[in-house]
């Protein structure tokens, strides 16, 4: 049962990733067009600006679980590698509980709190010319750190099983 709750969370993190493709599309399209415009017709949008950093910050969030899924998160190597795969798991394990968890549960309570906030006072963008609405914006946020948050409570159970059954990972 548990085996088939880690599999769940993997293809969440997977369909996530995939559904983000289409962000980044979306985001080079309005690039492009962009520069288009801008460089062609000398009449750039007053939307992109604003466009790209919510399209770009959603691409990076949304695509942390996936990251964390495969494992190819920024870590500093040069002595984990050196480490036995025991002692590595050792190290995966207790920096779960002391950093991982408090630090994203954290994190997910304040940006959900933000984005609240924002849909409640109607907060408009302060950067760019379109002002957009930011509630969607802060509402990516609690949920890719939500789906990192599963992601790392996947991982940190197959560490602790394979820690407990002393078996390599």
């Amino acid at each position: 049962m548990i085996q088939a709750i880690l599999m769940r969370i993997d293809r969440l993190s997977l369909w996530v990733a995939k559904a983000v493709t289409l962000a980044v599309l979306a985001m080079v399209f309005t690039i492009a067009y962009d520069v288009i415009l801008r460089y062609l017709f000398r009449s750039p949008t007053v939307w992109q600006y604003d466009t790209s950093y919510m399209l770009g910050g959603s691409v990076i969030i949304l695509g942390a679980g996936y990251v964390h899924l495969k494992r190819r998160h920024v870590r500093v190597d040069l002595i984990y590698n050196h480490l036995p795969s025991r002692a590595r798991l050792i190290l995966d394990v207790v920096f779960t509980l002391l950093f991982f968890f408090p630090l994203f549960t954290g994190l997910i309570i304040v940006s959900a709190g933000y984005a609240i906030h924002a849909y409640q006072v109607k907060e408009f963008s302060e950067v760019g010319f379109w002002r957009p609405l930011m509630w969607p914006f802060r509402s990516v946020i609690p949920l890719g750190l939500s789906v990192l948050w599963l992601q790392g409570l996947a991982n940190f159970i197959r560490d602790l099983f394979m820690l407990v059954k002393a078996k390599e990972p």
